[in-house]
């Protein structure tokens, strides 16, 4: 099973560079009311679904509500959540932040998150990515289990063709185990007219407490992959990215291979309805995994915003 945990980090070092390339393109969203739906499923037959409703004004800030469900064999759990939001980009930084509270099995969590980043110069860019949430495994839920994770990320284009993303933090567990982690992006332009991409992709944490039975924990992970990665205009209607990688992956000294792949659907940026519908497909371990041998994780994301 996976959560948003450290997601933001990946998210940041692959994007960092285009948004600090492109902030003058975007600024304060237009009121606007927005629906997004998250569903997945892996080896260890936990399965995990999401659906919000939400509204942001002119000012970029906002609401966000909906439920949130998880099954596995003879156990669930679900509850809802509710957060404030908050979007802002302009040319020289960019910020989408979220602040609120869950409610899962009967346990309430503080939860929430910030990616921030700004553009130093036209080539470097710095910033910071927060998240505080619960750990959403069977026993993780059971316990009440939670973790706050802070990372701080640096993205430099060292050409037009080729730049460099780091992110480097730590998630804080409530049950007394540390996560110092460090992730990298290395990425060259192969055709800027589809948005064709080689790129490299390192990911390296190790566990001061480990072995928790709440949640995959090794004493050390660590990983390289390889792939490419293409986003571009179909018959000026919608975008269509993908990408695929392979690498390996070696844990507590035993190495197997990985791959991952990604499939997506979305409006074009100039439209006014906003949209995106996206696969996900991947054997790495996962963050809250029981399991690492023959491992599987699927994801289906939808989401919509509809100015006004």
């Amino acid at each position: 099973m996976k959560t948003y945990l450290l997601c933001a980090l990946g998210t940041v070092v692959a994007l960092g560079s285009s948004a600090a390339q492109s902030q003058s393109q975007s600024k304060a969203p237009a009121p606007s009311v927005s629906g997004t739906f998250f569903a997945s499923h892996d080896s260890d037959d936990f399965r995990e679904s999401k659906q919000t409703l939400g509204y942001t004004n002119a000012a970029g800030w906002g609401l966000r509500a909906g439920p949130v469900r998880y099954t596995s064999p003879g156990w669930a759990a679900s509850g809802n959540m509710l957060v404030g939001t908050y979007k802002r980009t302009d040319d020289s930084r960019s910020l989408d932040a979220n602040l609120g509270a869950a409610r899962v099995s009967g346990i309430d969590y503080l939860v929430g998150g910030l990616d921030y980043m700004e553009k130093l110069n036209p080539a470097t860019a710095v910033g910071v990515s927060v998240e505080r949430d619960f750990v959403n495994s069977v026993r993780g839920i059971d316990s009440g289990t939670h973790f706050t994770s802070l990372a701080l990320v640096l993205d430099h284009a060292f050409s037009q063709r080729f730049n460099v993303g780091v992110a480097a933090g730590s998630a804080l567990f409530s049950n007394d185990n540390n996560r110092p982690i460090l992730r990298t992006r290395w990425n060259y332009s192969l055709d800027e007219r589809y948005g064709f991409n080689a790129f490299l992709k390192t990911r390296n944490y190790r566990n001061t407490n480990a072995y928790r039975p709440e949640y995959f924990s090794p004493e050390r992970l660590s990983e390289v992959s390889v792939g490419l990665s293409a986003r571009f205009e179909v018959a000026q209607a919608f975008v269509l990215s993908a990408s695929v990688d392979a690498g390996q992956q070696r844990i507590d000294g035993a190495s197997e291979p990985i791959w991952r792949g990604n499939l997506g659907v979305a409006s074009r940026r100039k439209d006014s309805v906003q949209w995106f519908v996206g696969l996900e497909a991947s054997n790495a371990a996962g963050l809250f995994s029981g399991q690492t041998a023959s491992y599987r994780y699927t994801s289906a994301t939808a989401r919509v915003s509809v100015p006004f």
